[in-house]
């Protein structure tokens, strides 16, 4: 398309590189993003799993005492 509009091969290369770039840094910054969300994911469930085995671990403490 730039090459039909403004009639020039070197434009039209100079265009096609920018574009190329632009889409290799949407995808490498769209990778950052999955695998940050996967890692806040992970930790969440780490956590949650944490605090469920705490919790039980406390019941089985105060059934003990009584």
């Amino acid at each position: 398309m730039v090459y039909l509009v403004w009639h020039s091969i070197s434009r039209a290369i100079v265009t096609t590189l920018a574009g190329s770039l632009l889409l290799q840094v949407g995808y490498f910054v769209g990778l950052l993003f999955l695998v940050w969300r996967s890692g806040r994911a992970e930790r969440r469930a780490q956590r949650t799993e944490h605090c469920h085995r705490v919790r039980y671990q406390s019941q089985d403490y105060r059934e003990g005492d009584e």
